[in-house]
């Protein structure tokens, strides 16, 4: 005589079954990396202030250009648990040898304060380093503040501060001479506002220009 399965067993392997499978769709899609890409970087973080976060990926796209190959910033975003792409640039990472003597320039990303913060630096003797940050703000990713260290130990060497959102910029200068144990500072302050910020997707580090009032000197960032 057969015995039957007890009602409560049945219940709970059901129960199981459909938690099981409730878990599964609640399971983010994992990302498809584009043929040939190679991921540099990628973060997460809320960057439109919805409450849900983003992806950031830095891709390496092995396409050559005349300063290495050319890298690409995909971002997604969550729909039912899927990630779909939103918005990417080409330009605002720059390419693999840009960074002169020290090869790579590509130092990482950051999501702060609802920005994605680049970092690259470079050079020989001289060295630079930019920091760039960008928020989500009237449909675009747009520029809000571009940081420039520039120079070498014992010689001259200068920071360059912009805050693009209100329109501040500050400028240090030192010049020093290592041997005679000698150093002087100058700093500059300025209020310069765009009437149209630049976007990531039409950014490319060090081609934007900025010039000092009454001055000579001259800002790439």
């Amino acid at each position: 005589m057969k015995k039957s399965i007890p009602t409560y067993v049945l219940a709970l392997f059901l129960f199981s079954f459909m938690y099981c499978k409730s878990q599964e769709n609640k399971t983010t899609e994992i990302i498809k990396t584009p043929k040939h890409f190679k991921i540099l970087d990628e973060k997460e973080g809320d960057l439109d202030n919805d409450g849900v976060f983003e992806k950031v990926r830095v891709y390496d796209t092995e396409k050559e250009t005349d300063m290495g190959t050319e890298r690409q910033i995909y971002i997604y975003k969550k729909n039912h648990n899927k990630w779909e792409l939103w918005k990417k640039s080409v330009g605002a990472i720059l390419p693999s040898q840009h960074g002169g003597m020290m090869g790579d320039p590509f130092e990482g990303i950051s999501i702060n304060k609802n920005c994605i913060v680049i970092n690259h630096s470079g050079g020989s003797r001289q060295r630079w380093h930019y920091t760039h940050r960008f928020r989500f703000q009237s449909g675009e990713f747009q520029l809000i503040g571009a940081t420039v260290n520039f120079g070498s130990p014992c010689d001259n060497f200068f920071n360059f501060d912009y805050n693009l959102s209100n329109g501040k910029v500050i400028y240090q200068e030192e010049t020093s001479d290592c041997e005679k144990e000698d150093s002087k500072t100058e700093k500059k302050e300025t209020i310069s506002k765009l009437s149209t910020l630049p976007t990531m997707a039409n950014f490319y580090p060090g081609n934007n220009k900025f010039t000092f009032p009454n001055s000579e000197t001259i800002i790439y960032y």
